[in-house]
């Protein structure tokens, strides 16, 4: 199936191929940035031959040669618009991004780790195919993550981006492996199942969901990149980093300069050159206004007072309660208050749930390098020094690494990992956790030593519908910053019924996709 290509893609590539002075190799290399192209090239040359499967462009080359290659190129007619630009940014950034991460991880080819990066790209170009009033929603789509692509493409076209993928890539193998791994991880009600046993290292599937892990992280910096409000996205990308490949922190900023550097080079190749300044310049002049915890519940204004006080005096905190509910975002607000005396200092934030125990103490203590083969490594508690250190949900850290930890924060001491120097730090910690960690702990579920030694002050966020008059006036706080554009009445006022009774189990989750499908539907409709 030959898909839509961009225009300005193609018609740098007709000139390459036109320019006998060109090297075959630049247009092999510049190929995958048409990601219609790339697909249908790679769908083209498998269905040709019985032998071992083709994954790359170097290896359609010594199969159909320059001319078969030039002839593929040529033959295209089916061009997207405008509409779409915002389109090939994202895939472009989403496939560099895999790219480079790869280079890190050293996990496949570079084309394999590419064609990951771009896979919902190319099932968003199948769902026009299909259907094309699709185009109408398009980037609204990119701005929020695959499972609620595949909750609103499902609600509102009785398919998505996924089926479509299921449907018609056939081959090669690897990436058939990579679409059955996200039909297992995203179902069509946008919810995502968290895989807690990993295929085994030395399995079939081991390299098939790695890629998945290089196209959920390479997303996340897409969109990081090209929508900087959208805060959770650079969220995600740090922790998924960190959490799939053990990026530290401190890297990842170098990180997103090298994906941005090479999206700026790539729009050179193909004389766009004004459309990386237009999304990057954008992106760097975006005013970021501050992070605020805002509500209308009167016995949770009560709490945040005290939580308030405690944050002033420079005292650690502890919030819980539901997922999704704010607990990193109330985290982020108390950093950023006025009056929060460590508020130019750093500010990191440790996911402790998704990190064994040897990869939290490496993220904390930092190494000294060469020790145990491992490389020389800043650690939070040097990084963050003056600061502040998030540990989320710290309640599944394991116990012994609990009472480890209570030794170090009580005497503001501590090694590194293959050093026999004590290393100071003055850290204030917030931690999160879905369970109140000081029932926990009566029941031995958490370190008293731990508890003893932070002396939080804690603060319970109920979930949305135990405050039901905080719904309306976050949904309006999601409707504007998204310039979601719903504003016609009787859509509000059912709205308005619909927040008054509906569970909302996943909280703020729930309450943003539907906010996006109602914006999506909105779209379609006028």
């Amino acid at each position: 199936m030959n898909l839509p290509v961009f225009e300005h893609t193609i018609s740098s590539l007709h000139a390459i191929v036109n320019n006998e002075k060109e090297p075959l190799q630049k247009v092999s290399r510049l190929i995958k940035y048409d990601p219609g192209l790339y697909f249908s090239l790679l769908e083209k040359v498998n269905s040709l031959t019985t032998r071992a499967e083709i994954t790359s462009i170097s290896q359609a080359i010594s199969l159909i040669g320059a001319e078969g290659i030039e002839n593929h190129i040529l033959e295209q007619d089916f061009f997207l618009d405008e509409d779409y630009i915002l389109l090939w940014c994202y895939a472009v950034l989403s496939g560099e991004a895999a790219s480079i991460i790869n280079e890190k991880a050293d996990i496949a080819a570079d084309e394999e780790a590419f064609f990951a990066g771009i896979m919902s790209c190319i099932g968003i170009l199948f769902m026009y195919i299909k259907h094309p009033k699709h185009k109408k929603i398009c980037d609204l789509l990119l701005r929020v993550p695959v499972e609620h692509k595949i909750f609103i493409e499902e609600k509102l076209f009785k398919t998505n981006l996924l089926k479509q993928l299921d449907k018609n890539i056939t081959s090669p193998q690897i990436y058939r492996e990579l679409i059955n791994i996200m039909n297992f991880i995203f179902s069509d009600d946008g919810q995502r199942v968290e895989l807690f046993n990993h295929p085994a290292r030395f399995s079939a599937n081991y390299k098939s969901y790695q890629l998945f892990q290089l196209l959920d992280v390479s997303e996340h910096a897409a969109r990081s990149i090209l929508f900087p409000a959208v805060v959770e996205a650079q969220e995600k990308f740090r922790e998924m980093s960190k959490r799939y490949f053990k990026i530290p922190e401190n890297e990842v900023e170098e990180l997103l300069a090298d994906i941005v550097e090479r999206f700026e080079d790539v729009c050179k190749e193909f004389k766009v050159g004004e459309l990386s300044e237009k999304f990057i310049t954008a992106a760097e002049q975006y005013h970021f206004s501050g992070i605020s915890f805002l509500t209308k519940s009167e016995p949770l204004k009560e709490s945040l007072e005290k939580i308030y006080a405690a944050n002033r005096e420079e005292k650690n905190i502890f919030i819980y309660g539901e997922t999704n509910v704010g607990k990193r975002l109330l985290a982020a607000a108390l950093h950023n208050r006025p009056d929060n005396p460590r508020k130019t200092k750093p500010f990191l934030s440790i996911h402790c749930g998704t990190l064994d125990s040897e990869t939290l103490e490496l993220e904390l203590f930092g190494a000294k390098g060469g020790f145990l083969g491992k490389e020389k490594h800043k650690g939070a508690l040097e990084l963050a020094n003056g600061g502040t250190i998030l540990l989320k949900d710290i309640d599944r850290i394991p116990l012994t690494l609990q009472d480890k930890l209570s030794e170090i924060f009580c005497k503001d001491e501590f090694y590194k990992i293959g050093e026999t120097r004590l290393s100071f730090f003055d850290v204030r910690f917030f931690i999160t956790s879905r369970k109140n960690i000081f029932e926990e702990a009566k029941e031995a579920r958490f370190s008293e030593r731990l508890l003893r030694v932070l002396k939080p002050v804690s603060i319970y966020i109920p979930p949305l519908r135990e405050r039901r008059e905080d719904i309306e006036f976050i949904g309006n706080s999601i409707i504007e910053k998204y310039n979601l554009n719903l504003t016609d009445k009787a859509l509000l006022l059912g709205l308005k019924e619909y927040y008054e009774t509906h569970a909302f189990q996943n909280n703020l989750k729930d309450l943003k996709r539907l906010l996006f499908y109602l914006a999506a539907k909105h779209r379609l409709e006028s």
